[in-house]
C-alpha cells in the first residue's frame, strides 16, 4: 500500500499555470511507466494547479436556520430538548479567515419566498463578526414531523446552527477533514443560481481506518457544488442538531443555546473545534475532444492522466504493484450528480488534489473513474494494464482494481452509459488477468479499522463486488450496488444497454465536450479463472 509523506502546509495563493511544451501523442503502453515518465501531452492545454483552502469550522460564521423550512427536518434532523430558562454558552467567536467574506443582505440572493439569509452583523473592532438569521423561510421541502419553533423564555427563537461559507469566486468542491477523533454526521447544501437552496446532501466519510492524525487525517468524500458561491453545512449526532439563537443583544449567534443534551454539548465542543472545511478549486480544460482519448490495446478509450491534467508534482510516491490481480471493487464518489461532460475533468482533478494533499495519500485513490456520460478516466499512476495498488478499499487494496462511478448513487441509479463503460473496462481489465467476471475473488485481508474481515482472514466474494461488501460503508450507494449485476453481465460479454438512456449534456456545456463514443470490442473473458500471469 502507499505510505504518506510528511504533510506540508498547503499554500492558499494561486499557483502559476503549467504549460507542457511537447506535442500531443497517444500512447498505450503494455509495460508500466518508468520513474520520471515523460509521455507526451497536448501542448495547447494550459491548466492551473488545483488550489486547496483548509479552514477550521470555528473560524467560519454561523447562521441560524429553521429546522422545518430549511429541509433539515425532512432530512431526519431535529433540535434537542431546550431549557427555555438556560443561559447560553459563551459565543465561539473568531475572526473570519482571509479570502472568506461575511454574507450581507445585499449579496445574498433572494430565496423563492423573497426572504434573504443570512444577514451579516458586524460589531465594533473589539468584537468579532458572526452571522445571524431569524427563522429562515426556504424552498426546501418542509417536514410535518418537525417540532414547532422553540423559543427561550425571553422570546428569542431557537433554530439549528449551520456553518455558512461564502466566497466571491465559485467554490466548486467542498469536503471536511479532521485530525483527531470526532463523531459527527454532516449535511451540506449549496445556493443555486436562482437563489434557492439545493436539498441537503449527506457527506459520506471516506474511511474509518484507525485514529486520525495530522499525518493521516480522516475526511468526507468531496462534493461538487459547481459555480455555487454559498454553501452551508449542518453538523448533527443521533439526528440532533446544534441549537442556536441570537444573543440577547440581538446581534451575534450563540451556539448550543439552552441545550440539555450531553450529546449535543459534546458535539458543539468537538466538531466545531476539530473539523476543517476543505475548499477545492480545480481548473478545467477549455475542451475535452475525441483527440484527448487514449485507446487501451484491445480495450476501450480512456482519458489518461496526462490528458486530464494530473499534476505529477503533487504525487509523492511511486506506484506499488501487486503480483496478481484477483478482483474488482466498485465505488461511487458520493458527490453531486449534476455536472457536464467537461466538468467531469474538474471533478477528477479535484478528487486527485484532495486525496493526494488533504488526505495525504500521495495520489488519487481509485484506479479508474467513470462519469455518467460514459467517459473513463485513468486514476492512480502506474498503468491501467498493471496491478497498481490504489487507496480505495481498506484491507483490500492489494490484488484489486478499484473503479468509482462519479456521482451519488445513493440518490440516483447509474446511467446506462456509465454502466456500459464500467462493463467494458472491467471486461478488458479482468480479461487481461485471465479472470472470469462471473467468478469468485478470494482475497486475504490486510486488516483495517473499517473492514468486515479481520487481518489474515480470507474473503470469498463475487469477482466484481461493491465497496460495502468489504468495508463498513454504504458505498457504492443503494442504486450503485443494485447495478453490479448488470456490470458483471456486461463484463462477461452481454449486450450493452440502449444508448438513448444516456443523459444529454446540461445547458452551458462546451460544444466540444464529447458524448460517449463507440469503443473497441474487448477480447472475451475466459470461461474459467486460470491463475494470472
Amino acid at each position: 500500500m502507499r505510505y504518506p509523506r510528511p504533510k506540508h502546509s498547503i499554500a492558499l495563493a494561486a499557483i502559476a499555470a503549467a504549460v507542457v511544451a511537447s506535442p500531443f501523442a497517444v500512447i498505450a503502453s503494455n509495460a508500466g511507466p518508468p520513474a520520471g515518465d515523460t509521455r507526451l501531452v497536448d501542448n495547447k492545454q494550459k491548466i492551473a494547479n488545483t488550489e486547496i483552502e483548509q479552514v477550521p469550522l470555528r473560524e467560519l460564521p454561523a447562521a441560524i436556520v429553521d429546522v422545518a423550512s430549511s429541509g433539515l427536518g425532512a432530512a431526519g434532523v431535529k433540535l434537542p430538548p431546550i431549557d427555555p430558562d438556560a443561559f447560553p454558552v459563551p459565543d465561539l467567536t473568531v475572526p473570519l479567515p482571509k479570502g472568506l467574506v461575511p454574507t450581507t443582505g445585499e449579496s445574498s440572493a433572494p430565496s423563492a419566498s423573497g426572504s434573504r439569509t443570512p444577514e451579516a452583523t458586524t460589531t465594533s473592532p473589539d468584537s468579532l463578526p458572526r452571522t445571524k438569521t431569524r427563522s429562515v423561510p426556504d424552498s426546501a421541502p418542509t417536514s410535518t414531523t418537525s417540532p414547532p419553533v422553540t423559543t427561550m423564555r425571553d422570546g428569542r427563537e431557537v433554530g439549528a446552527a449551520v456553518t455558512h461559507i461564502v466566497r466571491e469566486d465559485p467554490i466548486k468542491m467542498v469536503a471536511f477533514t479532521w485530525d483527531r477523533p470526532v463523531d459527527v454526521d454532516l449535511k451540506l447544501r449549496a445556493r443555486q443560481p436562482d437563489g434557492t437552496w439545493s436539498p441537503w446532501t449527506v457527506l459520506e466519510q471516506i474511511s474509518k481506518g484507525g485514529v486520525p492524525t495530522a499525518d493521516k487525517p480522516a475526511g468526507t468524500e468531496p462534493v461538487w457544488v459547481g459555480d455555487a458561491r454559498e454553501v452551508q453545512v449542518a453538523a448533527s449526532k443521533d439526528g440532533l442538531a446544534i441549537p442556536a439563537a441570537e444573543t440577547q443583544g440581538g446581534d451575534l449567534a450563540q451556539l448550543a443555546v439552552g441545550s440539555a443534551s450531553e450529546v449535543v454539548t459534546k458535539l458543539a465542543e468537538t466538531a466545531l473545534n476539530t473539523l476543517k472545511a476543505t475548499l477545492i478549486s480545480p481548473e478545467g480544460l477549455l475542451s475535452l475532444g475525441s483527440s484527448l482519448l487514449s485507446p487501451l490495446t484491445g480495450g476501450p478509450q480512456v482519458v489518461a492522466r496526462q490528458q486530464w491534467g494530473a499534476d505529477e508534482g503533487i504525487r509523492c510516491s511511486q506506484p506499488v504493484y501487486s503480483p496478481q490481480l484477483k478482483g474488482a471493487i466498485v465505488h461511487h464518489t458520493a458527490g453531486s450528480n449534476d455536472y457536464t461532460p467537461a466538468q467531469s475533468i474538474e471533478i477528477v482533478r479535484g478528487i486527485y488534489a484532495y486525496h493526494a494533499q488533504s488526505l495525504n495519500w500521495c495520489d488519487i485513490g481509485y484506479n479508474v473513474l467513470v462519469d455518467k456520460y460514459g467517459q473513463i478516466f485513468e486514476g492512480a499512476f502506474g498503468g491501467l494494464d498493471r496491478n497498481v495498488e490504489g487507496t480505495h478499499t481498506g484491507g483490500f487494496n492489494k490484488d484489486t482494481v478499484g473503479l468509482s462511478f462519479i456521482g451519488n448513487l445513493e440518490e440516483v441509479p447509474p446511467t446506462a452509459a456509465a454502466v456500459a463503460a464500467a462493463g467494458r473496462f472491467l471486461r478488458w481489465r479482468l480479461g487481461k488477468a485471465g479472470l472470469n467476471p462471473a467468478g469468485t475473488a478470494t482475497l486475504m485481508s490486510e486488516g483495517f479499522a473499517g473492514t468486515k474481515f479481520a487481518a489474515g482472514t480470507q474473503s470469498s466474494l463475487p469477482m466484481i463486488s461493491g465497496h460495502r461488501d468489504y468495508n463498513s460503508t454504504s458505498c457504492p450507494g443503494v442504486h450503485g450496488y443494485a447495478a453490479l449485476a448488470q456490470v458483471r453481465a456486461l463484463a462477461g460479454g452481454a449486450a450493452a444497454p440502449a444508448p438513448e438512456s444516456t443523459p444529454p449534456a446540461e445547458p452551458g456545456a462546451p460544444e466540444s465536450a464529447p458524448a460517449p463514443t463507440p469503443e473497441q470490442a474487448p477480447a472475451p473473458a475466459p470461461e474459467a479463472a486460470p491463475p494470472a500471469a
